[in-house]
C-alpha cells in the first residue's frame, strides 16, 4: 500500500470540483503520545523511530543506503533525501510512500506469510522504489509547475498518468531482481494470474487492472509483475525510465505513457497487455497439461463467489474445519461434512496463518486496535470450546502470532515479536495465558507457524535466517534448536506433524506443492501435484486434506496417501524465467546481509520542534480537511508523524465576489484531538426592497466585515470484538462570530457579536462489510448534539437534536436497508438560530422550524455486474439500485409583519422515489467513482423531479 496514487488522484478531483468520500488526508493515523522518539540522519535517509526501536534502525539505515546505490539505475535516477517513519507499535506488516508531504512509512512487524527475505530488506527495496518512480516526476517537471504547487505537482502527474499496476508492478520487478527471492519468485504471488488466465481466460485490459465485482481479479502487484516485468524483458530494463522522464517533461500531455510505448514498441499499453498475456496463456497451458496431476478430489462444496478454505484442520476422512474467506461474506470458522457446511465461528480480523484446532477446542489471534491510537494495534489470543461455546482471550504484554494447542491441552506455543523487533518461540499456559518458557536463537532468527509433536515435547516450525527459510525443531526440555532442512530462497510453509512426519508447502518445484519429511530418516518426499498451488495441509488415517487453488479461490481436496506421488524432493530451487531475465538485466545482487556495517549517530527527535512542514501549495484554497475548492492561495503543512496538519490561505467566494483570510490547524498528537480554525475577511450579500405601493422592486446590495474563531475538541475511541466494530465519539466545539458593519448609503446591517457552545456524542456499532455488500448487514449509528448560547453579544437560540441510521439485511444476498430517524428542537425568541442538523425529505430544501422530526428508509440491491468498458471515459463494474421513503414533521412559528409570534404551523413533507447508480472507474483513475440519477415523486403536490448523483470513494485504493 501506499500514498502516492491517493494524493495525486485527491488533487486531481478537487481541481475539478468533485468532493470525495474520504476520511483523511493522506494521514495514515497516530502513534501513542508517550512514545520517545530518536532520528538517524545518514546521507540520503532520516529515520525517526521509538527509541525501543533503535538497534533496528541502525540497521534499517544501513540496508537503506546500500538500497539507494542500485534500486534506482534502471530509472536512471538518485532522489532526493527522505524521511522513513517507523511505526513499531503497530501488529500491522506493511510499507507505504506518501507524496504531500514526501515521507516512507514502514510498518516492522513481520507477518506469518512473509517469504524467504527479511522483512527489513523487503520494505527497503519495495517502498524505496516507489522513492525513486515519484522523485524522478518531481525532479524532472517544469521548474513552473513545482514553484505553482510544491510537492502537490508530481503527486498530480503521478495520479494523472501512472496506473495503480505500474507502480507497484515496477517495485515488485524490482525486489525480484535484485535479490535471491522476491515475490516474483514466490507461486503463492504467482499462482492467482496463471489460473485466471487458464481457466477464465484473458480479461479486458480494463478489467485487469481496475478489478471486478463478477469474477475474482487479481491485484495490482501481481498483474503489474507480470505486464511490467514482460514490456521491460523483451524491450530493455530503462523502458520505463523513459515513460517517467516524458510524463514530467511534459504533464499536461494527452497520456504520455502509450505516446512512449507507442514509440518504442510500435504498440499502446492496451495492444501491449494483450500481446503479453496472449503469450503467457500459451505458456501457462501448455505448463498445467503437461503435469501429471496427483489423483486428489475436491471435498469442499461449490462457491458462487471467489472463496479460500484456509487453515485447514481434518477431523476424520470425510470431514475438516477451516477459516473460511469469501467476497460473498465476511470470514468464518466453518465445518465441511461430506460436501455440507455449517458456521461454527465468526471471528474478527484474523491474523493470517493463525487457527488451530485441538479436538473441541479451537485457538487464534486477532488483530484488535487501539481504542485511540491507529498505529498501536495488537493481537489478542482468543480460546473457543465449540461444546460449551465458551470464548476466552489471553492479552499477552507482546504480540504473538500462529498459536498452537499442545496435544496434552495444558500449554499453547505462539510466536512472539517484541517492540524492539525481537523474535522468540514462547510456550504459555493454556488455561491462564500466562508465559511458561520463551526461546529465541542468538542471531535472531525469525519464527513461523510452529507445531506440536504428539507427546507435547518438541516443537517443529519454519525459521527464516540471513541464508532463508528452513524446517527447525525446538527441544522443550533442553531449549535445543536443529536446523531439519538446508535453508534455502525458495518459500516453504505451513507445517504440521504426523505419525512422525512433518506435512508442509514447498515451491521448490515452481510450484506450491505438499512435502513431507520423515524424521526418522530425513527423507524428503513430494506428496501432491496439482496445476496452480496446493497448501494447509492436515492429515487424517491414510489421507490428506489441503487447499487446492483454483480461479475461485482454494478449494479443499483430498488424496489418499496411498496414490501421493512419493517425488524425492528436488536439490536444486527452481529457476523462474521473467525474474531470471529480469535479474540479468540488473546485473547486481543487493547482498543486504553483508558483514559491513555502519554505526550512525542516534540522537532524540523532538516533536515540539516539527509540528510544521509546509510541503505543498496551490494557486487555489485547498481546504484539507473537508476537501473544497475555492479561488484563492492556499499553503499545506503537515508534519512527519501526521500529528499536526496546517492550512493558510486566501478563499474567494466567486457568488459573494468576496473573500476571506483563513487559517486552520489540527492536532491529534495527544488523547484529545485539537482543531481550530480561524477566519477573517469580507462578505456580500443582497435584499428585494418594495417601493411606490409594491409597484417598484429594488436590488440593494450591502457588505460587512466577518471574524469567526471555532476550537473543537474530540476524542475518537475505537472498539473492535469479533465481526463488530464500535466508535465512540464525545466531542465539544466553542465558536465565535463577531460581525463588523461597513459603511452603506442604503441600510444598516447587525452589528455585534456572538459565542457558543456545541456539544456531541458519536456512537457506532457496526458488523463488518463482505466485499460486495452496499450496506452492512446489521449496524446501528446515533448522534446527539446540543448547542447554546454563552452569553453576551447577541443571544443565539439553543438546539438539542438526535438522529439515528438502523441497518438490517436485505430479502436477498447483498441488499440492504437502511433506517434514518432524527428529531431536533429549537428553541424561540433570539435574533439568530444553529443550522439544521436533522436533515429534510429528499426533494425539499430547507424550512426554518421550531421542531422537525424526520424520518426516511432506504432499500438498496445489485442489479448487476456488467464489466463494460465506454472507451477510456468510463468502467462500468457495478449496477444498483435503491428505493427510497422519507416523511417529514415541521413546526414553525408564524410571525406578523412586527415581528411577533401569531402561532404555530404543522406541515407535513413526504417524498418517495429510486435511484440508480452505475459504480466504476473515471478516466481509468483507481478511485471509484459512483454516478447515477435519482428520481422524486412528491405526493402531497403531485409532481417529479431528477437529479445528478456523483459521488468519488477512496476506500477502493
Amino acid at each position: 500500500m501506499h500514498l502516492i496514487k491517493l494524493a495525486g488522484v485527491l488533487l486531481l478531483l478537487l481541481l475539478a470540483g468533485l468532493k470525495p468520500a474520504f476520511a483523511q488526508y493522506f494521514v495514515t493515523g497516530e502513534d501513542p503520545a508517550n512514545i520517545r522518539w530518536k532520528e538517524i540522519n545518514t546521507g540520503n535517509f532520516q529515520l525517526i523511530f521509538p527509541d525501543d526501536y533503535e538497534q533496528k534502525a541502525v540497521r534499517l539505515a544501513n540496508i537503506l543506503e546500500k538500497v539507494y546505490t542500485q534500486a534506482g539505475r534502471t530509472l536512471n535516477h538518485s532522489p532526493q533525501k527522505i524521511s522513513v517513519i517507523l511505526h513499531s507499535r503497530s501488529v500491522v506488516s506493511n510499507g507505504l510512500v506518501g507524496w504531500a508531504p514526501k515521507r516512507v512509512e514502514l510498518y516492522p512487524t513481520p507477518h506469518q506469510k512473509i517469504y524467504a527475505q527479511d522483512w527489513l530488506e523487503q520494505l527497503a527495496i519495495h517502498e524505496f522504489r516507489h522513492v525513486v518512480q515519484v522523485d524522478k516526476v518531481q525532479s524532472e517537471l517544469p521548474r513552473l509547475f513545482r514553484i505553482l504547487f510544491g510537492e502537490h505537482a508530481a503527486a498530480a502527474a503521478v495520479g494523472a498518468y501512472l496506473p495503480f499496476w505500474f507502480m507497484e508492478g515496477d517495485a515488485v520487478v524490482t525486489e525480484t531482481s535484485l535479490s535471491r527471492t522476491g515475490r516474483g519468485r514466490t507461486p503463492l504471488f504467482l499462482m492467482q494470474s496463471k489460473a485466471q488466465v487458464v481457466e477464465k481466460g484473458i480479461f479486458s485490459y480494463d478489467k485487469a487492472s481496475l478489478g471486478s465485482y463478477r469474477d475474482f481479479v487479481p491485484d495490482r502487484y501481481r498483474f503489474g509483475y507480470w505486464f511490467a516485468g514482460a514490456v521491460r524483458e523483451q524491450y530493455g530494463a530503462r523502458i520505463w525510465s523513459d515513460v517517467l522522464a516524458e510524463l514530467a517533461a511534459k504533464p499536461l500531455s494527452v497520456n504520455p505513457m502509450n505516446r512512449v510505448l507507442k514509440r518504442k514498441t510500435g504498440h499502446t499499453k492496451e495492444e501491449l497487455y494483450r500481446q503479453v498475456f496472449q503469450r503467457y496463456a500459451g505458456e501457462w497451458q501448455q505448463e498445467v497439461s503437461s503435469l501429471r496431476q496427483s489423483a486428489h478430489i475436491t471435498v469442499s462444496p461449490p462457491v458462487q463467489n471467489y472463496t479460500d478454505y484456509k487453515d485447514l484442520y481434518a477431523l476424520n476422512d470425510s470431514s475438516f474445519i477451516a477459516l473460511r474467506e469469501s467476497r460473498g461474506d465476511i470470514d468464518r470458522i466453518v465445518k465441511v461434512t461430506s460436501g455440507r457446511e455449517t458456521v461454527i465461528f465468526t471471528p474478527g480480523y484474523v491474523v493470517e496463518e493463525s487457527l488451530d484446532v485441538s479436538g473441541e477446542l479451537m485457538i487464534w489471534a486477532e488483530q484488535r486496535p487501539n481504542i485511540r491510537w491507529m498505529h498501536a494495534s495488537r493481537s489478542v489470543i482468543v480460546l473457543y470450546n465449540t461444546i460449551t461455546r465458551e470464548k476466552r482471550e489471553f492479552h499477552p504484554v507482546n504480540n504473538l502470532f500462529s498459536p498452537v494447542i499442545s496435544p496434552d491441552k495444558k500449554s499453547f506455543a505462539a510466536v512472539q515479536s517484541d517492540y524492539a523487533g525481537n523474535y522468540s518461540l514462547v510456550v504459555c499456559d493454556l488455561h491462564t495465558g500466562e508465559q511458561k518458557e520463551i526461546f529465541a536463537t542468538s542471531d535472531n532468527h525469525f519464527f513461523l507457524t510452529p507445531v506440536w509433536n504428539a507427546s507435547s515435547d518438541f516443537l517443529y516450525f519454519i525459521g527464516l535466517s540471513a541464508e532463508g527459510k528452513y524446517l527447525g525443531s525446538l527441544n522443550i526440555a533442553t531449549g535445543e534448536f536443529s536446523i531439519l532442512t538446508r535453508p534455502g530462497y525458495y518459500d516453504i510453509r505451513n507445517p504440521t506433524w504426523y505419525d512422525g512426519k512433518i506435512y508442509y508447502t514447498s515451491s521448490q518445484t515452481g510450484i506450491d506443492n505438499i512435502f513431507c519429511l520423515d524424521l526418522r530418516d530425513r527423507q524428503i518426499k513430494q506428496v501432491t501435484t496439482v496445476a496452480f498451488g496446493a497448501d494447509y495441509p492436515s492429515v487424517a488415517g491414510d489421507r490428506i486434506f489441503f487447499s487446492n487453488y483454483t480461479s475461485d479461490g482454494y478449494a479443499v481436496s483430498v488424496l489418499n496417501m496411498n496414490d501421493a506421488p512419493g517425488i524425492p524432493g528436488a536439490e536444486n530451487e527452481y529457476k523462474y524465467k521473467l525474474a531470471e531475465s529480469l535479474a540479468v538485466q540488473e546485473d547486481t545482487l543487493l547482498d543486504l546481509a553483508a558483514s559491513e556495517h555502519r554505526d550512525y549517530p542516534v540522537k532524540p527527535y523532538r516533536k515540539g520542534a516539527h509540528l510544521f512542514d509546509f510541503h505543498s501549495w496551490a494557486p487555489v484554497y485547498i481546504n484539507a480537511f473537508d476537501y473544497a475548492i475555492f479561488p484563492g492561495v492556499s499553503f499545506l503543512s503537515q508534519n512527519k508523524l501526521g500529528t499536526a496538519k496546517t492550512v493558510l490561505g486566501y478563499e474567494y467566494d466567486p457568488n459573494e465576489r468576496s473573500g476571506s483570510y483563513k487559517a486552520e490547524f489540527e492536532y491529534s498528537g495527544l488523547f484529545p484531538v485539537f482543531r481550530s480554525e480561524f477566519l477573517y475577511g469580507n462578505r456580500r450579500s443582497a435584499y428585494y426592497l418594495v417601493s411606490n405601493g409594491g409597484r417598484d422592486t429594488t436590488k440593494h446590495t450591502y457588505t460587512w466585515r466577518e471574524l469567526e474563531w471555532n476550537l473543537n475538541v474530540r476524542i475518537p475511541l475505537r472498539f473492535s470484538q469479533g465481526r463488530y466494530s464500535q466508535l465512540i465519539q464525545p466531542e465539544a466545539e466553542y465558536s465565535y462570530r463577531k460581525i463588523m458593519q461597513e459603511k452603506t448609503t442604503d441600510t444598516s446591517v447587525y452589528e455585534g457579536y456572538y459565542h457558543a457552545m456545541s456539544y456531541r456524542l458519536v456512537f457506532q456499532n457496526r458488523i463488518r462489510n463482505a466485499e460486495l455488500d452496499i450496506l452492512p448487514k446489521w449496524g446501528q449509528t446515533l448522534n446527539l448534539l446540543y448547542r447554546h448560547s454563552l452569553g453576551g453579544g447577541t443571544g443565539i437560540s439553543d438546539l438539542k437534536a438526535a438522529e439515528s441510521y438502523l441497518y438490517f439485511p436485505g430479502l436477498a444476498k447483498h441488499h440492504g436497508i437502511r433506517i434514518y430517524n432524527g428529531f431536533q428542537i429549537k428553541g424561540t425568541g433570539d435574533r439568530f438560530t444553529f443550522s439544521n442538523v436533522i436533515r429534510f425529505p429528499r426533494g425539499f430544501s430547507s424550512i426554518q422550524n421550531r421542531e422537525l422530526f424526520t424520518s426516511g428508509a432506504d432499500y438498496m440491491m445489485p442489479l448487476g455486474y456488467p464489466d463494460l468498458s465506454l472507451g477510456r471515459f468510463f468502467y462500468l463494474k457495478r449496477m444498483r439500485g435503491a428505493l427510497f421513503g422519507d416523511f417529514s414533521r415541521v413546526e414553525s412559528i408564524i410571525y406578523n409583519q412586527k415581528g411577533q409570534q401569531t402561532g404555530i404551523h404543522i406541515q407535513n413533507l413526504n417524498s418517495m422515489g429510486a435511484e440508480l447508480t452505475a459504480d466504476g472507474h473515471l478516466l481509468r483513475i483507481p478511485a471509484s467513482v459512483s454516478a447515477g440519477i435519482r428520481g422524486i415523486y412528491r405526493p402531497d403536490y403531485n409532481n417529479f423531479r431528477i437529479e445528478l448523483l456523483l459521488s468519488v470513494n477512496f476506500d477502493s485504493l
